[in-house]
């Protein structure tokens, strides 16, 4: 105790091997559920000591917990007439913010709500339902709320307000993206991160935008066109096939769900609804045009290529449990050979570009490796990056010309020509975006880590946080009622627990113990921590984590009418799902 008075190192080491360790992961299983809701339960909110957690629902109640003795406080009605989809704690734990479904943002002391007396704010500046609500730890009195009607909008709690005159838009997409949630770096709280109905998360700089006044109406051709704004107070974050991919459309096939910066706020951590989860680092970023031929390869190797690993060493699975190969392999080029290869040849969403990532590390690393050169190029071809695929094979060609007449260089040149060959289908009724969207949507930063092994497909609330003081895990909710942890660095899977009867939405670690509050579907809240080790079965463990993976990574590329069966209730018959007939399945609610 001594010890950790007087040096705050070791008080810092303590916390960090405490919070959530290998050991404690292993071991989390279900410590309470929390009754008391009479609806879905859509967000939850930590309070800043984590004495308390809060909960809102579509019974459009707040219900504040004691969760370590598993009892309600309080139960405090709010003015919503819609679900409720965000609460966070102001100032102190006494006055609460919640944001819902009728459009409506609403602020209320904890003491007055159960007095009925009238609220500190009710606000109905915003036109469309409002998603999320962000706060700033070093600005107690702002707070920002971000909805469906593209609007950003920011309240100082210390400034009257009065609805549509006095509300503070700080960003304005118009009705041409719904925002789904915000989040504010929490130690560079001038940075504002969104995301809407696309694979683009906004990074936006408050300090270089000057609020605005909006003329909000229902109807578009009444409504205050957004003032223009300086592109260089954004940047734009996404995965590179998908930016590729969306750069110039409207597509509405996918939608940031979740956005979470880790405790440094260097890294930010992107739930994408019908995608995977990615990790992008705000520091030091790659740009998404990574794959085009870089202007400074290696003349000659750095080190020549040798094969460094045993032939009779096999890679992990993809996001298996172990992680072993991966720390003890990183600078070897075997393994990122081996891993392309799988992901090329599994072709799950992300994997061919994650694959021709890996084979771009190889050729940057052991640029005599001849095989990565036909790995990314096999890899361009299959992800129909024409452009990308031709320039790499030339290149190609031009370093080895000896390879010009293999059978896989002759191979590569009639895959290409197939594809120059093959009829350009533009979808029909895309809507496309301006000159300027596309620009900045186009020198957007890539991502860092890809997680896969949960599916995000029937609702937009769907959370994914760090866990523990180091942010060495990463945990989410999944359609299927499963909670999924990953070690952020290998990005393997290292529990899935059965968390709801039917979705998980909700996942948010507790600030300081080794504590996870979810919710979703169920009407109760769970409440997770390590269980005893006293030899009782956990049957909440997910022990064919492989085959759960499996089945959600088929179900999140089912066509839409076979999504469409599913989310009534109904598995397809020699679907991806499974091979059973047609069978009923639990359904749910989407948000």
């Amino acid at each position: 105790m001594q010890c950790r008075e007087l040096n705050s190192t070791a008080a810092k080491v303590l916390k960090q091997r405490t919070q959530f360790s290998a050991n404690f992961i292993q071991r989390l299983g279900l410590e309470a559920e929390l009754e008391g809701h009479q609806g879905c339960v859509n967000c939850l909110e930590w309070s800043p000591n984590g004495l308390h957690l809060a909960s809102g629902s579509d019974d459009t109640n707040v219900i504040l917990w004691d969760p370590f003795r598993h009892k309600q406080i309080n139960v405090i009605p709010t003015p919503h007439i819609g679900n409720i989809f965000s609460v966070k704690f102001l100032a102190d734990e006494n006055v609460i913010a919640t944001a819902a479904g009728d459009c409506r943002v609403v602020v209320q002391s904890v003491s007055g709500a159960l007095d009925k007396s009238a609220p500190l704010l009710d606000c109905a500046c915003h036109i469309g339902r409002v998603k999320r609500l962000a706060t700033a730890p070093d600005q107690p009195t702002l707070f920002w709320s971000a909805g469906e009607d593209g609007l950003v909008v920011q309240y100082d709690l210390r400034e009257p307000h009065e609805c549509p005159t006095q509300s503070k838009v700080l960003v304005d997409l118009s009705f041409k993206s719904e925002i789904k949630c915000i989040a504010v770096n929490p130690t560079k709280s001038h940075y504002i991160a969104i995301g809407a109905n696309d694979c683009f998360v906004r990074l936006y700089d408050r300090r270089m935008i000057k609020v605005s006044m909006a003329n909000l109406s229902f109807n578009p051709s009444k409504r205050t066109s957004p003032q223009p704004q300086n592109s260089d107070c954004v940047q734009y974050y996404a995965p590179g096939h998908l930016a590729r991919e969306n750069a110039g459309i409207m597509s509405i096939k996918l939608s940031v769900t979740y956005i979470a910066f880790n405790s440094a706020g260097s890294e930010m951590l992107v739930n994408i609804g019908g995608e995977q989860i990615y990790l992008f680092d705000v520091n030091n970023s790659r740009h998404i045009n990574e794959l085009k031929i870089p202007q400074n390869l290696p003349k000659r190797p750095h080190q020549p290529y040798r094969n460094c690993c045993q032939p009779n060493v096999l890679l992990a699975e993809l996001n298996g449990v172990s992680a072993d190969l991966f720390e003890k392999n990183t600078d070897c080029a075997c393994f990122y050979m081996r891993r392309a290869l799988q992901a090329y040849q599994r072709k799950w969403m992300g994997d061919l570009y994650a694959a021709a990532r890996d084979y771009l590390h190889v050729i940057q690393h052991w640029p005599d490796h001849k095989q990565a050169y036909i790995g990314l190029i096999k890899c361009l071809i299959a992800m129909k990056w024409e452009d990308e695929a031709n320039a790499w094979l030339k290149h190609f060609t031009k370093l080895y010309p000896e390879c010009e007449t293999s059978s896989q260089v002759k191979f590569l040149v009639e895959e290409l020509q197939a594809l120059k060959n093959s009829v350009k289908f533009e979808e029909t009724g895309v809507k496309k975006v301006e000159d300027d969207e596309k620009k900045l949507r186009l020198d957007s930063f890539d991502f860092e880590k890809i997680y896969i092994g949960h599916c995000n497909t029937t609702t937009d609330i769907k959370e994914a946080n760090f866990l523990g003081d180091c942010d060495n895990y990463i945990c989410a909710g999944s359609d299927e009622g499963i909670i999924f942890i990953w070690d952020k660095k290998s990005m393997n899977v290292v529990r899935a627990l059965f968390g709801d009867n039917s979705i998980v939405n909700c996942i948010q670690p507790h600030p300081s113990a080794c504590v996870i509050a979810s919710s979703g579907i169920d009407t109760a809240v769970k409440i997770w921590s390590p269980r005893p080790e006293d030899g009782k079965v956990n049957n909440r463990i997910v022990k064919c984590i492989s085959t759960v993976v499996e089945t959600n990574q088929h179900r999140m590329s089912m066509d839409p009418f076979e999504s469409m069966l599913a989310s009534m209730g109904y598995q397809i018959e020699g679907s991806a799902l499974d091979g059973s007939s047609i069978q009923e399945v639990p359904t749910c609610r989407t948000s």
